[in-house]
């Protein structure tokens, strides 16, 4: 299933209290590091890139088993970290395919680990498909978007992801998910003649604020229409809610993948519970019961849904290591001095 596809599927979660998760996905962050610098990254914009770990090993063993247990079939190794600076990812990826018996298998990656030989071990492991994210199409571009100076290392290894494949009647799939900002969107046409050929779906969508990082929606922001998101935009009742299941590195249930940085999504902790009781607990059941009536104030879903900031509590009071405010970042500067002091 394809990026367009997946995303449209959000669409047909059935908005029940206590929703079935059979044929639905799990998306487990296995490294909460990065080795880029995306400049519309909330990670980035908070240096949480530098000091975030990589998921307990036995943890990530329990709770995939139990959302195969709940009829989970789809599991993608990420949320916002690089996946590859987990050398376990091999190791994690032949237990899902082979032990467990999942259905699909995928990550989102920058690219820049995926050397050749990284890539034949993930394809050994059984991988079902690889989300490039990439941003450049030229190295000037790619530098300013990605604050790293690697865009022929990654380039080289789309291409070598997509010949060793087709050398050897392999059926993994590759995709790539561009962002679009106003210093990218004129070499819109180089990214689909760069990157076309060696990529099944390519998807390019303008910048999306982050609303606890200041400075991207004025600075980067485009205009064009955003036709594959259109489809997931926030509102109430919220998809991600009934047919989706995010978890963290530190083994947190989160409600959705957005504004991480802030810990105010936090649901449940699976170092203490099960994942079929965090799913279906009184926590995450009252705030799906809050999204059918509409009731979301003083939520981080108030937040990212109408902008509201006042009041905002944690979901769930984890262990009392929840934030009660907003951590803010304005990155206006640091935009300023990529795209216009040059």
């Amino acid at each position: 299933m394809g990026i367009t596809d997946k995303i449209r599927k959000l669409n047909e979660a059935d908005k029940d209290l206590y929703p079935s998760f059979v044929g639905k996905t799990l998306n487990i962050e296995i490294s909460g590091r990065c080795n880029e610098q995306c400049i519309y990254c909330q990670y980035y914009a908070k240096g949480i890139h530098k000091v975030k770990g990589f998921i307990d090993e036995e943890l990530f063993y329990r709770i995939t088993k139990e959302a195969y247990e709940l009829g989970i079939t789809d599991v993608g190794l990420y949320m916002v970290g690089e996946p590859l600076t987990n050398v376990k990812i091999y190791d994690y990826v032949d237990y899902l395919k082979h032990k467990l018996g999942f259905k699909y298998v995928y990550i989102s990656t920058n690219g820049i680990l995926l050397t050749p030989e990284n890539l034949e071990k993930l394809v050994s492991s059984g991988i079902d498909s690889i989300k490039f994210s990439v941003s450049g199409s030229s190295r000037e571009t790619f530098l300013k978007h990605h604050g790293v100076d690697a865009f022929e290392k990654v380039y080289s290894n789309i291409r070598y992801a997509y010949e060793y494949r087709e050398k050897n009647g392999f059926q993994y799939k590759l995709y790539m998910f561009t962002i679009l900002t106003k210093y990218n969107k004129e070499e819109k046409w180089l990214f689909e003649k760069c990157y076309s050929p060696y990529v099944d779906e390519l998807v390019i969508s303008p910048v999306i604020e982050n609303r606890c990082v200041y400075g991207v929606k004025k600075y980067l922001g485009v205009q064009e229409a955003n036709d594959v998101l259109k489809d997931i935009q926030m509102k109430v009742p919220c998809n991600l809610l009934f047919n989706k299941i995010h978890i963290d590195e530190g083994g947190r249930l989160l409600a959705c993948c957005y504004d991480l940085s802030n810990d105010l999504s936090v649901v449940a902790d699976l170092n203490q519970i099960s994942l079929k009781d965090a799913v279906y607990g009184k926590d995450f059941v009252k705030l799906r019961e809050r999204h059918l009536k509409n009731n979301i104030e003083g939520t981080i879903c108030d937040f990212c849904i109408n902008g509201n900031e006042h009041n905002i509590l944690p979901l769930a009071n984890v262990n009392g290591e929840c934030q009660k405010e907003f951590i803010k970042v304005d990155i206006s500067e640091e935009i300023k001095k990529r795209f216009m002091d040059n």
